[in-house]
């Protein structure tokens, strides 16, 4: 019989009133300025952003955030949140994001018939045939949010449409419990 070690989290909401909700989101993005870097093959105001909306952008996504902590069994804080374009040819090369914590995607100017997804890589090969497993999260529509553990390796593959493919990255960190927390204080202080 099947015996599973281990499960590997991930989590998919849809935002609530997304219509009215995307205007506003879309005002605060497009007052940013994005750049473009050699390294880099998309616009993102990561750089630029000062984190001048996290807390509107928390704030829209509360409930969602408030049913990710329940349903993961953490308190978890938003350290960053930028945001990123896709024109067409555009595309983003595998990354993840810190070594614990999560990350997070919101789909704010996408569109099903023209764009793909985010593309995951499972943190294992298949036992049966040595392969590298790659997912995408399912029904994805604007407004959806995605969730995974930061450590998640992903990319975006290039944008084949003229459509403009815009979304919101963010991180997560969870609190540590007390005795966690002076247990990492004290290892970093006696280095």
């Amino acid at each position: 019989m099947k015996a599973p070690l281990f499960e590997y989290p991930s989590y998919q909401y849809q935002i609530d009133d997304w219509d009215f909700k995307k205007k506003g989101l879309l005002n605060r993005i497009n007052s940013q300025k994005f750049v473009r870097t050699t390294l880099q093959t998309f616009e993102t105001d990561r750089s630029t952003n000062n984190k001048n909306y996290l807390h509107f952008f928390q704030d829209l996504i509360k409930p969602q955030l408030f049913e990710f902590c329940q349903e993961a069994q953490v308190t978890c804080s938003m350290t960053d949140c930028w945001s990123v374009r896709y024109k067409q040819g555009d595309y983003q090369s595998i990354h993840n994001h810190k070594g614990w914590g999560f990350s997070g995607v919101l789909y704010v100017e996408y569109d099903p018939k023209h764009h793909s997804p985010t593309c995951f890589v499972a943190p294992w090969q298949d036992p049966r045939n040595d392969t590298t497993s790659l997912a995408f999260p399912q029904d994805v529509k604007e407004g959806t949010l995605f969730i995974v553990p930061s450590y998640t390796l992903h990319f975006v593959h290039p944008n084949q449409s003229r459509k403009q493919r815009t979304i919101i990255s963010f991180d997560l960190l969870p609190k540590l419990p007390d005795h966690r927390a002076i247990n990492l204080l004290y290892k970093y202080l006696k280095k």
